[in-house]
């Protein structure tokens, strides 16, 4: 029996920002992995995250620190630091300092999301890109991120992410009417679940299924098939030890840039679902062989496909 606090961040992409929380000429702090980061966006209009505390005198350079271009400067003395964190201008001096630097970090957007890469030493550099959703190109979906569609608690990405395969409780926790089968399809840092159910809706039961494809531990793209058209997307980003923050991004159906009924009906619908887990995830135990029913064998399917983001767990166990 192991709680998930004392496992370690696994590798792959996490949510750190939303993309409109980073304007443009503005410096923004941010917590996650148990770092001080700052993320800025350059004239270039490319998001830059990286360390937050400077190499000179450890100016926490989200606190103060503005852009010029491309580039960011710290408060303290105004130390310019390039996109890659190579420190370009020392105001008060006539040569730079060419071993001061900030460590940058793997970025990319995805819809409303900034992503970056976590690895431990060693894994620093990405090995795999996020997903690209084909949805994006319809004009016929919007995205929604409400503000209580935000979450900060006790838990670890595997925790959640595992409960992409643990069906029997869309039954008992979230009071779906019925559960059927999952299908899995795994291809390298892509695991995919199809889970049948029978949903309680205003035109009464309706069948349907719920995908959800796992990008690494910290990316989820959930697509509801038989119930409302769209994708939304569920991250978990560990913050701290043991404390996570988690999002949702609906890209839901709209009429002149609102969303339609139903689209927001499934969107509170998952907030419901969300509410109802977190529970369960801040004080459940992480066992390392569970007890299992007959037809849970996705359960051990998922873990042994998520060895893969702790490097040395799947050598080891092999």
């Amino acid at each position: 029996m192991t709680a998930t606090s004392s496992l370690p961040i696994p590798v792959g992409w996490y949510q750190v920002a939303y993309a409109d929380e980073v304007a443009a000429g503005q410096v923004v702090p941010l917590r996650s992995f148990g770092v001080d980061l700052i993320a800025y966006r350059g004239d270039g209009g490319r998001v830059t995250v990286m360390d937050a505390h400077c190499p000179h005198l450890g100016a926490h350079i989200g606190y103060g620190g503005f852009v010029d271009g491309d580039a960011v400067v710290c408060p303290f003395h105004e130390w310019r630091f390039d996109c890659t964190g190579q420190n370009v201008r020392v105001p008060y001096r006539d040569n730079v300092n060419r071993g001061a630097r900030l460590r940058p970090w793997a970025t990319r957007e995805l819809g409303p999301a900034i992503l970056c890469w976590y690895g431990p030493p060693g894994h620093e550099e990405p090995t795999w890109e996020p997903p690209s959703l084909p949805e994006l190109s319809r004009d016929d979906l919007m995205w929604y991120t409400p503000e209580e569609a935000r979450y900060r608690f006790s838990s670890h990405p595997v925790e959640i992410m595992e409960n992409t395969v643990d069906i029997a409780h869309f039954q008992y926790v979230h009071g779906v009417s019925g559960f059927g089968a999952v299908e899995i399809v795994e291809k390298g840092v892509m695991f995919r679940a199809d889970a049948s159910v029978t949903m309680q809706t205003g035109r009464g039961e309706v069948d349907g299924s719920i995908e959800s494809e796992l990008w690494g531990l910290g990316l989820d793209v959930v697509r509801p098939h038989g119930l409302v058209d769209g994708v939304v997307l569920w991250t978990v980003t560990p913050v701290e030890p043991g404390i996570v923050d988690a999002r949702y991004s609906f890209l839901l159906p709209h009429v002149d840039g609102e969303l339609t009924n139903g689209a927001r009906k499934m969107a509170a619908e998952f907030q419901r679902q969300a509410n109802q887990d977190i529970p369960i995830w801040e004080h459940k135990v992480h066992h390392d062989q569970p007890r299992l029913a007959s037809g849970e064998g996705a359960i051990m399917d998922f873990r042994r496909w998520a060895d893969q983001f702790y490097p040395g767990v799947a050598e080891a166990r092999a």
